[in-house]
């Protein structure tokens, strides 16, 4: 990534009058990068994604628990009842970041005699 000063310098230099070959080959940089820099102005552009899957913790915690934590169920039962368009490995891995598919441990703590 190219840190806004030099992104900054390139647009400057490019209203004074320098070419894109010219800020390109001083900066070492591809043309292509510096008329996508100069289309921008100069600015580093919005990160953040718009169309970001949102789901409600409460829901899905719920949806897991009536689905018996059944993940393809929990998936066919957001997309049909919920509305909520979900690719499945997203799905998976918010359940994961949430720990509803950790299994009891379901070995006894007592030592055999």
């Amino acid at each position: 990534m190219i840190d806004p000063d030099k992104r900054k310098a390139m647009y400057l230099l490019h209203t004074e009058g320098m070419g894109i070959r010219e800020i390109a080959r001083r900066l070492g940089i591809s043309p292509n990068t510096v008329i996508a820099i100069i289309a921008q102005k100069g600015v580093v552009p919005k990160s953040d994604r718009e169309d970001k899957v949102r789901i409600d913790p409460e829901l899905l915690i719920q949806v897991h628990h009536e689905c018996e934590g059944r993940i393809q169920r929990v998936h066919e039962k957001l997309t049909e009842e919920h509305g909520i368009e979900i690719g499945y490995s997203t799905l998976t891995r918010m359940i994961r970041e949430m720990d509803l598919g950790k299994s009891q441990n379901k070995r006894c703590a007592k030592v055999p005699d």
